[in-house]
């Protein structure tokens, strides 16, 4: 969300005057980056989002307000607009603090978005970038350490009451997959919330799929009248990203205004009802009527 509200204001080759608040400590992961001095916004998220870098957070909030509590203002304003009701931001960076909170569903929510911004994909994307904030020129690793297994992003993180996160994004096998792992056991070599990663996108893999309710040409109904029955098939493919594990059977819904009315899980769908092109003609003889009726 810093990065979301940095990228509000500036662009990636702006640059920016670093700066604390007053009396800031280094907490957490940091990169120790001087005040005072020139930084591309590029640079600076690549701090933030990439390093995973604390202070890089309070540099960005200043960068863009005055002081903190109008950032975090602006965090909060952004959240509601995403629809994020369950969160609210004390602080830039993300370590614990009291009425400092979010849930999965709302993180779903703030992932979505940054996964729509490109400038934010191409950044978290990257296995490390060059910075000279030190006095020459440093490599920084990307803190995601599955990067090479197809999750290009989204965010690692680590609080003593979030335990080890991490929110992953992998486009690999046409899938647009997020998966997000809180409260993972810190273990010895920090890697549990990578390992719970790559067992949630399994699952995902094996379990969701495309599925075709009705395949084309799948008889719907048929129009019966005295000469005949037409079938009605279905034209084209109804197809649904659906959980395999709970498919059912497809179920008449409804008829209604010349519509039928199909629905399957939580999805449905209408089809027209067609009229009949059964015609019939009549065709009279007026003479050979009054013939007949003179007879009798």
């Amino acid at each position: 969300m810093t990065g979301i509200v940095l990228l509000d204001k500036y662009n990636l080759n702006d640059y920016v005057t670093t700066r604390y608040p007053e009396n800031y400590e280094y907490e957490g992961k940091v990169a120790y980056i001087p005040e005072n001095i020139d930084i591309s916004v590029e640079n600076l998220l690549e701090l933030l989002l990439v390093y995973s870098a604390n202070d890089a957070a309070y540099i960005a909030a200043l960068a863009v307000s005055e002081n903190l509590e109008s950032f975090i203002t602006l965090m909060n304003n952004k959240a509601k607009v995403f629809g994020m009701d369950n969160t609210n931001f004390k602080n830039p960076d993300g370590i614990d603090e009291e009425n400092h909170y979010t849930t999965l569903n709302d993180l779903l929510k703030l992932s979505i978005k940054a996964s729509e911004n490109i400038e934010i994909i191409s950044l978290v994307s990257k296995k490390n970038f060059v910075s000279n904030i030190s006095g020459g020129e440093k490599v920084y690793n990307n803190t995601n350490l599955i990067i090479d297994d197809g999750f290009i992003g989204l965010k690692t993180g680590w609080t003593d009451k979030a335990g080890l996160t991490f929110v992953g994004l992998n486009q690999s096998n046409d899938r647009n997959i997020i998966t997000i792992v809180n409260k993972s056991y810190v273990d010895e070599k920090k890697y549990s919330h990578f390992s719970d990663t790559k067992l949630l996108y399994l699952t995902s893999i094996e379990t969701f799929d495309k599925f075709n309710i009705l395949d084309e040409n799948t008889d719907l109904y048929n129009i019966r009248n005295s000469n005949n029955t037409i079938t009605i098939k279905n034209k084209s493919i109804w197809s649904e990203f659906i959980n395999l594990v709970k498919k059912e059977n497809l179920t008449l819904s409804g008829i209604k205004d010349k519509k039928l009315s199909f629905s399957y899980l939580n999805y449905s769908k209408e089809f027209n009802i067609q009229e009949s092109d059964y015609k019939v003609k009549w065709s009279f003889s007026p003479l050979k009527l009054f013939q007949i009726n003179a007879n009798q």
